[in-house]
C-alpha cells in the first residue's frame, strides 16, 4: 500500500479526529440522556448541585447529540467528500487543523457554561455569544474549504451528496446568524435582539421539520454519500434527488408550524407554517423513497451487511419523522396532543442523526471494525430507537386522551398530576431504549481505545476513496 501525499495525510487525520470527537461526544450525550431518564422516573437519585440539575444537563445532552455527535460526523464527511482526490495546501491545512480546535473547544467550553448557567436561551443556539462566533466561523472557514477543495478536484460533476452539503452549509449561515443575534452584556451574557412572539417565530421557524434543524440537509447528504459508497451504483432517479433537494431549500426554512400553533403568533403565520408543512411531505418523502429504491437492487445484503441494515433503517426513520411532522404541522391533530414538542419522537434524533452519523464513522473511523461489532451496534441501536419510538406514541395517545376528558360544563376529569403519571410505564421503555444506545456508543468507544493502542498506518489517497465510496468517473454521478 502507498504513502500518501503529506497533504492528503494531513487531511485524513483532521477527519479521524473529528470522528473521535463524535463518538466521544454521541457516548457522553447518550449516558447524560439515560441518567436524565432515570432521575425524572426516580427524582431522589438527582443530586442537590445546580450544575447536576434536569433543566441544564438536558439542554447539554441535547447540543451533544446534535452538534457533538452529528456535526462532527457532518464535518467529517464534507471533509472526505471534497479531499478525495485533492491535496491540501499548508494553508489549508492550517485551517482544517483550526476548525478541529475551534469546534472541540466549542463543545467543551460550551457543556461548561450551560451547566454553569450561562445559556442563551434558543433553541440550537444555547452557548454564551462568543462560542456562538466562534461556532460561525467555524462554519464559514469549513464552507471555504469545501468550496476551494471541490473546485481544484477534476470531478466532472457535482453528486447529490455535494449539492445538499452546499444547501447544508447555506442554511447553516443563514440560520445560526439569525438565531444568534443578541447585544453582548458581559463575557458571557447577552441579551436576544428580539423578543417575545417574533423570538419564538424565528426560533420555531428556522429550526425546520427535518431532523437536525438546520443541519438537516447535512444528514441527508451523508445518508446519500453512504448510499453511494454501498451500492456502488447510480442513484434511482437523479431527477427526482434534485427536485427533492430544490423543494427542500425552497420550503424547509418556512414549514416549522409543529410549535406555532396554539401560541400568541398571528393567525397568518401559523396558517402559513401548516401549509408550507403539508407542502414538505412529497419532497421529505421522495428522499427515503429514492434511497429504499436503489437499496432494492441489493436488497438480500440488508440481513448480512451491517452498514446496509444501518442505512435502510435511517432512510425508513426519515420517512417516519417526517410525516410526524407533517401530522402535527395539522392544526386539529396538534390541538389533539397534551405537547407539540413532547409528541416528536426521537425517530429524527435517534433514528436519523443518531444513526447516519454511527454509519459514517464505522466507514470513515473505524473502517477495519468488525462486522460483528458493527452488527451487534446496529441491533442495539434499531432496537433502542424503536423503543423510544413506541414509548413516544403511546405517551402522547394516553396524555392527549386524558387531557381532553371533560365533563359536560367542559371541565377537565383528569388533573395535570394523573396527565404527567401515566407517562411513567412508557418512560421505562425509554430507558430501556436509552440504555441499548448508550450500550452500543460504549462498545464503539471502547474498539476505538483499543484501535488506537495500535500503530496508525495512514491510508493511501486510493484507498480513501475506496472508503468513502466516492466515485470519479467523469460525467457520471453514482449518487
Amino acid at each position: 500500500m502507498g504513502t500518501a501525499p503529506d497533504g492528503a495525510g494531513a487531511s485524513h487525520e483532521v477527519i479521524r479526529q473529528f470522528g473521535t470527537t463524535a463518538i466521544l461526544s454521541g457516548a457522553v450525550s447518550l449516558l447524560l440522556a439515560t441518567w436524565l431518564t432515570a432521575v425524572q422516573l426516580w427524582p431522589t437519585l438527582a443530586p442537590p448541585i445546580a450544575w447536576l440539575s434536569h433543566g441544564r444537563l438536558a439542554i447539554v445532552q441535547q447540543h451533544l447529540l446534535l452538534f457533538g455527535l452529528g456535526g462532527s460526523a457532518l464535518i467529517a464527511c464534507l471533509y472526505s467528500l471534497a479531499n478525495h482526490d485533492t491535496q491540501a495546501r499548508p494553508g489549508q491545512r492550517r485551517l482544517q487543523r483550526f476548525t478541529l480546535q475551534a469546534w472541540q473547544t466549542i463543545l467543551v467550553l460550551g457543556s461548561i457554561s450551560i451547566a454553569a448557567g450561562f445559556a442563551s436561551g434558543h433553541g440550537q443556539s444555547e452557548y454564551p455569544w462568543p462560542l456562538n462566533l466562534l461556532m460561525l466561523a467555524v462554519w464559514i472557514a469549513v464552507a471555504w474549504l469545501f468550496h476551494v477543495n471541490w473546485k481544484a478536484g477534476p470531478t466532472a460533476r457535482l453528486p447529490v451528496a455535494g449539492w445538499c452539503f452546499i444547501g447544508c452549509l447555506v442554511m447553516i449561515l443563514m440560520q445560526h446568524t439569525l438565531l444568534s443575534l443578541a447585544v453582548p452584556l458581559g463575557p458571557l451574557t447577552s441579551l436576544p435582539m428580539f423578543s417575545g412572539s417574533l423570538d419564538a417565530l424565528l426560533q420555531s421557524w428556522q429550526k425546520g421539520m427535518l431532523p437536525g434543524g438546520m443541519l438537516a440537509l447535512g444528514f441527508i447528504a451523508m445518508a446519500y454519500q453512504a448510499l453511494s459508497g454501498l451500492t456502488r451504483q447510480p442513484l434511482h432517479s437523479h431527477r427526482l434527488a434534485i427536485i427533492s433537494f430544490w423543494l427542500l431549500v425552497l420550503l424547509l426554512p418556512w414549514s416549522g408550524a409543529v410549535l406555532l400553533h396554539a401560541s400568541a403568533l398571528p393567525q397568518w403565520s401559523q396558517a402559513l407554517g401548516m401549509a408550507m408543512g403539508l407542502l414538505l411531505l412529497a419532497p421529505g418523502l421522495a428522499i427515503p423513497l429514492n434511497g429504499l429504491l436503489t437499496l432494492k437492487a441489493d436488497w438480500p445484503s440488508l440481513r448480512h451487511h451491517p452498514q446496509t441494515c444501518l442505512l435502510g433503517t435511517t432512510l425508513l426513520f426519515l420517512a417516519i419523522s417526517v410525516m410526524e411532522h407533517v401530522a402535527l404541522s395539522i392544526a386539529p391533530l396538534n390541538d389533539m396532543t397534551f405537547s407539540a414538542a413532547g409528541s416528536l419522537s426521537p425517530a429524527g434524533t435517534l433514528g436519523v442523526i443518531g444513526l447516519v452519523s454511527v454509519l459514517m464513522l464505522y466507514r470513515l473511523r473505524l473502517p477495519e471494525a468488525p462486522s460483528a461489532l458493527i452488527m451487534t451496534h446496529a441491533w442495539l441501536a434499531i432496537a433502542g430507537t424503536l423503543l423510544c419510538i413506541a414509548a413516544s406514541w403511546t405517551t402522547t395517545l394516553l396524555q392527549g386522551s386524558l387531557w381532553h376528558a371533560v365533563d359536560v360544563e367542559g371541565q377537565p376529569l383528569h388533573s395535570l398530576a394523573d396527565v404527567l403519571a401515566v407517562a411513567r410505564p412508557p418512560m421505562l421503555m425509554t430507558l430501556a431504549g436509552l440504555s441499548c444506545w448508550a450500550l452500543g456508543l460504549l462498545l464503539m468507544a471502547a474498539y476505538l481505545l483499543r484501535a488506537s493502542r495500535r500503530p496508525i498506518t495512514r491510508p493511501s489517497t486510493q484507498h480513501a476513496r475506496h472508503h468513502i465510496g466516492h466515485s470519479h468517473a467523469r460525467g457520471r454521478t453514482p449518487a
